[in-house]
């Protein structure tokens, strides 16, 4: 899931935009969230990749993990502290996400809105 960042000519503003896969990232021509317009100029930012090992899911994740146990507000922190060691910027969504996670909100639930707002369908493998 690229983050992507642009400059926008009309209102000067530099601002990161959340794509779901890259192909979605290749094919749309996003709009500006402060002004909507579309005279977006990518910009060349840093670049941040997390892996996983094979096979990972709930069940082999280790008990202790805040994800193994939706420890929403955990899951909330370790993703700030991931980004303030980054030194990037992730955006609105991902401000978003943290802050949504840190109320209680399920990362499920999360997930189920921001596929529905981007018109992804809801069902997941």
């Amino acid at each position: 899931m690229p983050i992507y960042e642009y400059h926008c000519t009309q209102c000067r503003k530099d601002v990161s935009i959340f794509f779901l896969t890259l192909s979605e990232a290749a094919e749309d021509s996003p709009a500006c969230p402060e002004c909507g317009r579309r005279e977006l100029v990518r910009v060349i930012s840093n670049i941040s990749a997390v892996s996983k090992p094979d096979n990972t899911d709930n069940k082999h994740m280790p008990e202790k993990s805040p994800a193994a146990r939706e420890d929403t507000a955990a899951l909330a922190s370790v993703m700030r502290d991931e980004g303030r060691k980054s030194k990037t910027g992730y955006g609105e969504q991902f401000r978003e996400v943290a802050a949504r996670l840190e109320k209680g909100e399920s990362s499920k639930s999360i997930e189920r809105s921001l596929r529905k707002r981007a018109g992804e369908p809801m069902d997941t493998p």
